[in-house]
């Protein structure tokens, strides 16, 4: 049982339980949400042990986790993408950017399926999604400095999500290479 709590699976399930005790009676449904993405989350990291435990006993009936992995990036784009949408449109309307974003991203995704499936990891459309989220936080930071209003940023929410989204996409989000164990 304790071989499903990796340094991925506990801190995730840790991040699950503060967002579930801290946002669920927050009246905004996009801040909710994220309690619901955290659990996606959650759920696909214990299946992602899970698998690959399966794999590393049985390799020649089970295949690799990437799967999980490759299902897993369309939800974090789908979701990421509106909740950079939902966080910057207070600055005006920049929809037709995140949109084609997210359609850049579908494409890449579908383009990179057909080329090698589903058990190679979608690396490209993992480091794009990266670099357009760089770009999305860049682009919420700029509007708050050329905003003529006082912002009492301690208090705005949006600034410390985008911080950590920056600083995760930046700095902390590992590109992999993923690639079947042999």
């Amino acid at each position: 049982m304790f071989h499903y709590f990796t340094v991925n699976t506990v801190a995730e399930t840790i991040c699950f339980v503060i967002a579930a005790i801290c946002l669920a009676k927050d009246k905004s449904f996009v801040w909710r949400s994220i309690i619901f993405f955290l659990l996606c989350t959650c759920i696909a990291e214990f299946i992602g042990v899970h698998i690959k435990k399966l794999y590393l006993a049985d390799r020649l009936h089970v295949h690799p986790n990437v799967w999980v992995y490759n299902i897993l990036l369309i939800f974090q784009m789908t979701f990421l993408s509106w909740f950079f949408d939902r966080l910057i449109i207070q600055f005006g309307n920049i929809r037709k950017v995140i949109l084609g974003g997210y359609i850049l991203l579908v494409i890449l995704y579908f383009c990179e399926m057909m080329s090698h499936g589903w058990f190679i990891y979608n690396n490209l459309t993992n480091t794009i999604m990266s670099i357009l989220f760089v770009l999305y936080s860049y682009l919420y930071y700029y509007h708050i400095l050329r905003n003529d209003k006082y912002v009492n940023l301690m208090l705005l929410p949006g600034f410390w999500w985008i911080g950590g989204a920056l600083f995760y996409f930046a700095v902390a989000r590992p590109q992999l290479y993923i690639e079947p164990i042999r």
